[in-house]
Formats: C-alpha cells, sequence, structure tokens
C-alpha cells in the first residue's frame, strides 16, 4: 500500500475537486491508487448529487459569452448566494456560456448534451459540481444570439453577474451597444419599441 502523503492528497484534491477529508478517505479505501480513488469520489459524488435532486436552486449566476458572430447568455442557479460566488461555480458558469455558444443547441435538452473541455456532458458536469460543491447546481437555461458583420454585440452583466444581458445594434458601434445592454439591465423593459406595448397594458399604466 502506497504511503497516503499530503502530495497525493493535493494532486488528489486537484485533480477531482474534492474535500481534504474526502480525498483522504479515498485513498486509503483505494491503497492510493490515484485513478481508482477518483473513481471512487465519482460514485460517491453521483449518490450525493441524487440526494439533492429535489432541492430547490433558487440563487445563480448568468455567463455570457461572444463567439465571433455568435453569443450566449445563460443562468446557472445553486442554492444560497454564497455558493454562487464560488470560484468553482463562476468557472463553471461561464465554462457553460462558452460551450453553449459554440454548439449552438437548440433547446437545454442538447445542451446538456454539449461536451465540456474536460471530456465530460454538460449534464455530467453539473451533477459532479453539485456532489463537489454540495449544493444542488442547476443549469436553468440560455439564449442564444446571431448578428452580421454589420451589427455590434452589446455584452453586459450587471450586479456581479446577477444579471446579462445581450444586445444588438446595427452599424457595429459597440460601445453604444454596450451602454443599451446597461440600459435593458437597469430598466428591464419588455419591448424594444412603445408601439410594441399592449394597449390594454398601456392604458392601466395611464390610468
Amino acid at each position: 500500500m502506497a504511503e497516503i502523503t499530503a502530495a497525493l492528497v493535493k494532486e488528489l484534491r486537484e485533480k477531482s475537486g474534492a474535500g481534504v477529508m474526502d480525498a483522504k478517505k479515498a485513498l486509503v479505501e483505494t491503497e492510493g491508487d490515484i485513478e481508482k480513488a477518483i473513481e471512487l469520489l465519482r460514485e460517491k459524488g453521483m449518490a450525493k448529487a441524487a440526494k439533492k435532486a429535489d432541492r430547490v436552486a433558487a440563487e445563480g449566476l448568468t455567463g455570457v459569452y461572444v463567439d465571433g458572430n455568435v453569443a450566449a447568455v445563460v443562468e446557472v442557479n445553486a442554492e444560497t448566494d454564497f455558493v454562487a460566488k464560488n470560484a468553482q461555480f463562476v468557472e463553471l458558469v461561464n465554462t457553460t456560456a462558452k460551450v453553449i455558444a459554440e454548439g449552438k443547441p437548440a433547446d437545454n435538452e442538447e445542451a446538456l448534451k454539449l461536451t465540456m473541455p474536460s471530456g465530460e456532458t454538460l449534464e455530467e458536469a453539473y451533477v459532479n459540481a453539485t456532489a463537489t460543491i454540495g449544493e444542488k447546481i442547476s443549469f436553468r437555461r440560455f439564449a442564444l444570439v446571431e448578428k452580421t458583420d454589420a451589427q455590434a454585440f452589446g455584452a453586459y452583466q450587471h450586479n456581479g453577474g446577477r444579471i446579462g444581458v445581450i444586445s444588438v445594434v446595427d452599424g457595429g458601434d459597440e460601445t453604444l451597444a454596450k451602454q443599451i445592454s446597461m440600459h435593458i439591465a437597469a430598466m428591464k423593459p419588455t419591448v424594444l419599441s412603445y408601439t410594441e406595448l399592449d394597449e390594454q397594458f398601456v392604458k392601466d399604466e395611464l390610468a
């Protein structure tokens, strides 16, 4: 049996994202075999994630990514605001936005089948994140926006990513596009022009 050194525990933690005690216990159970320990942690993680599946994930962040003429905005939820600020969670959100922009899925079902840089599917990444972080991590929704070369994207995130906006303007003025996105984040408009407003809504507002 290999000696369970601090360096071995550190290596396992870096590869798996597990906590100190979980990593050490896995190494003891697998007699110091890193690969077997990773598999053991994955199996235990799946079980933990399954127990958290029914929890409510009400906090979260948006991720925005621009890839040429395609942009994606995603919403990812956690159970607490504390975890929503976790570096691993933030990285997952940003990576998800990138994978969505590049993969261009039609819906959530397709999105969950996309491959992450780690080699796992998006769905597997969220199960593993739930197990590692200790809260239910949920991929809620996404939107894809496309533009032409004659247009510009305005990508903006407000309040540390609590709100994410992507706008498209004709003419290629990126500064204007971003200013419009900032305005949208602040005012939360439901339409582009007043002419698109429902007549009854206007009457109620003016009453």
